[in-house]
């Protein structure tokens, strides 16, 4: 939790954003900074307690700084790194120059270890970072006496919203962890560890509480979805209840959204699924569009695609498993591009194919001009196959709503229909295949989906890139050591 820090200063109209650079230093062990902005001023009114939730989504999209960086890959959870992260460690992407990037390397071969940990560590941090920031809006609206009861509660339900998906994301990848849920170090320093049936227990309450404050609408004046509202917290908590195996809080939290389709469609082609304007869109992020090389694109848009179409280094390749995954005549192929390069000097060039979900990349970029994507933080498509795989798994409607929401997905992907007669079996080994084609790089779906169904081990260990399997203890990522250093209480991940 190192980057656990104050976000009550104002920088350049985002107010949560300074005060992460504040001479705060750790999660656990920091008293409030001297000589900030008192919380009154920061929620004096409702443009700046808006300015400072817009201030949580910037560093999460942006990393530490939206105007010099140019990737935030390694940096940010919510910017690429979980999905960079989770997709080298499932059957899902290898990373191109092989070992010549350690920190890549040993997440793609599942060697880490508690202080070689590849870029997990930053997973953390960012994670954390956001989690401070929701509860410094939690605990500042509610001290508001300014505010007004409408805003505070849309705000605070906002601010709930953005605590679980952090956590989700850190429970997934390391397990049981502190649950923080203030930001009084007194409390938070010496916070052990919480177990992950406790984490999720607070997602759903979250979640909860989140869906019953938000607004049915979007909160931007141009009604842009890049400020959550009620159903994005619908659509995660059906995702927590399926994690959960609370088939039927699934069905009916993704219900919820898939019914509302005045705001929600499958976009027809799916070459538009990502754009500003998609349909499919529950949440997106905006990314910094000015003064950085990144220019317009998405994180992901920006590091998944060589500088040079057609003969430069991708990065961050598709596996032959991946692949071998898609059907002939799957539309989902044009989220795919390739590239004929060498992995390097006197090797033979190969062709590569990377992920082109995001259209925009390092060489059709342009700094200042508008965005023609956003980042993807949920969308309807995993709302039908959540669904799909509860109803399957027992949840009401039973196996005929499974097919059908399947065959939902794989029409829009140009696929013929399911037969009605499969059996639970066979449909639930359909949905598994429509998620690794559907949700591929996206935010580490196919990690999460290996471990949570105990396919894991079976299904790395026969990959020749992971030989010889160091362990199933690999399957959780290790706790930062130095956050071990500044708190006694918290205990290492086993195996590390």
């Amino acid at each position: 939790m190192q980057n656990y820090h104050k976000i009550l200063t104002i920088s350049g109209g985002l107010l949560l954003c300074a005060i992460l650079h504040s001479s705060c230093k750790k999660l656990v062990s920091v008293p409030d900074p001297v000589n900030t902005i008192s919380t009154s001023q920061v929620f004096g009114t409702e443009k700046q307690a808006n300015g400072a939730i817009a201030g949580v989504y910037t560093r999460m999209i942006n990393g530490d700084n939206p105007f010099l960086t140019i990737s935030v890959a390694d940096q940010s959870f919510a910017g690429g790194l979980s999905t960079f992260m989770g997709g080298l460690s499932s059957d899902e992407l290898f990373f191109f120059m092989s070992s010549a990037d350690k920190s890549w390397y040993l997440p793609n071969t599942n060697k880490l270890t508690a202080f070689d940990a590849g870029r997990s560590n930053n997973l953390w941090n960012s994670a954390y970072t956001s989690i401070y920031g929701a509860n410094s809006i939690i605990e500042g609206v509610g001290a508001s006496t300014a505010l007004k009861d409408s805003v505070k509660q849309a705000l605070s339900g906002e601010a709930k919203f953005v605590r679980a998906f952090a956590y989700f994301y850190l429970t997934n990848f390391f397990g049981d962890v502190p649950l923080a849920l203030t930001i009084d170090f007194n409390k938070t320093r010496i916070m052990p560890r919480t177990p992950q049936v406790q984490i999720y227990q607070q997602l759903v309450q979250d979640l909860k509480e989140a869906a019953a404050a938000m607004p049915e609408t979007y909160p931007t004046s141009m009604g842009e979805r890049i400020r959550p509202n009620r159903y994005a917290a619908s659509a995660l908590l059906a995702r927590v209840y399926l994690y959960q195996k609370d088939y039927a809080g699934a069905v009916d939290a993704a219900t919820t959204v898939i019914n509302h389709t005045s705001l929600y469609q499958l976009e027809p082609d799916p070459d538009n699924a990502f754009t500003v304007a998609s349909k499919e869109a529950i949440w997106q992020l905006q990314q910094a569009n000015a003064a950085n090389m990144r220019g317009n694109a998405t994180p992901e848009g920006y590091d998944f695609s060589p500088s040079v179409p057609k003969v430069g280094i991708a990065p961050y390749c598709l596996t032959d498993v991946q692949m071998k995954a898609f059907e002939p005549g799957d539309k989902r192929l044009s989220w795919i591009d390739s590239t004929k390069t060498s992995p390097g000097l006197g090797q033979p060039e190969v062709v590569a194919y990377f992920p082109n979900k995001y259209k925009i990349g390092k060489n059709n970029n342009a700094i200042g001009a508008p965005p023609r994507e956003y980042y993807m933080m949920l969308r309807l498509a995993e709302q039908y196959l959540i669904r799909a795989e509860a109803a399957a798994n027992g949840g009401p409607g039973g196996l005929a709503s499974a097919i059908a929401d399947l065959n939902v997905v794989r029409s829009r992907a140009g696929l013929p229909a399911l037969s009605n007669s499969l059996s639970k079996e066979q449909v639930l080994a359909a949905v598994a295949k429509e998620r690794q084609t559907e949700l591929f790089a996206e935010w580490g779906h196919r990690w999460f989906d290996l471990k949570r169904t105990g396919k894991a081990h079976d299904v790395l260990t026969a990959l020749s890139l992971k030989q010889p399997w160091a362990g199933d203890y690999q399957l959780v990522y290790p706790i930062p050591p130095t956050e071990i250093t500044v708190n006694h209480f918290l205990i290492q991940n086993p195996g590390y």
